[in-house]
């Protein structure tokens, strides 16, 4: 990140003493060119006599371009890496779930998923709306709560369904902008592709009866997990 940070500072100078230098230089090539001397020369002669004051622009010019390939060269290496350790962090979490259903049952990862839900959801409800009621809607992915109505939620589901059927692809993040919900890092570079033989990115809204009594919280089941997509899948 520091690396990145310092090259974007030296890319930024370049570009502004770039151009400083050049406009020093034209000057400097007009007032060579004009010289009695050089009265009468061919083009190429008085490209020669002219060309050298362009060289420190030129110089500061190619540093600035190497700057910039070395902002994206970092990135490009920074991305591959995040997507690299939210990889294996997906397939162990899936594995994970797996086994602790294929030993102990659905009921016990439903159980855990729920308590998740209870520590990390606000229960406080604020504008309790009658006869269409307002709910709290829990992303377990996030750690995120919404309160609103569930046309709302199924109206962003529909949304990013539609994205993904005219592109073939469809980013987490999407479906957290449609929500009104703050972006996350792994929903930047996580989603659902058609490549993996999906056709509809399928939800469910489970309620989660909360343990003091108090209201009830709705948590979003993504039937299908989002994955980390790679650049040949979109």
């Amino acid at each position: 990140m520091k690396k990145s940070i310092i090259l974007c500072c030296f890319a930024t100078f370049g570009v502004v003493g770039t151009a400083v230098m050049t406009a020093k230089a034209v000057l400097k090539a007009e007032k060579i060119l004009k010289k009695p001397e050089n009265e009468g020369l061919c083009k190429k002669e008085l490209f020669l006599k002219a060309a050298p004051v362009y060289i420190p622009a030129i110089m500061l010019g190619l540093g600035t371009i190497c700057c910039i390939f070395g902002v994206h060269t970092l990135n490009k290496k920074r991305q591959a890496s995040l997507i690299g350790a939210y990889s294996l962090i997906n397939n162990s979490y899936q594995e994970y779930r797996r086994k602790l259903t294929e030993l102990y049952g659905k009921d016990v990862d439903i159980e855990i998923r729920n308590a998740m839900a209870r520590e990390h959801c606000n229960f406080h409800q604020i504008g309790f709306d009658k006869p269409d009621e307002k709910a709290l809607f829990y992303d377990e992915i996030s750690g995120e709560s919404v309160f609103c109505y569930e046309r709302e939620i199924m109206d962003a589901e529909y949304h990013l369904n539609r994205n993904f059927a005219l592109r073939g692809y469809a980013f987490l993040n999407e479906f957290y902008e449609f929500l009104g919900l703050p972006p996350t890092e792994y929903g930047g570079i996580a989603g659902w592709s058609v490549i993996s033989g999906m056709g509809w990115i399928d939800f469910e809204h489970r309620m989660i009866d909360n343990d003091d009594g108090g209201a009830a919280c709705y948590s979003i089941d993504m039937i299908f997990y989002p994955e980390v997509l790679e650049e040949w899948e979109y």
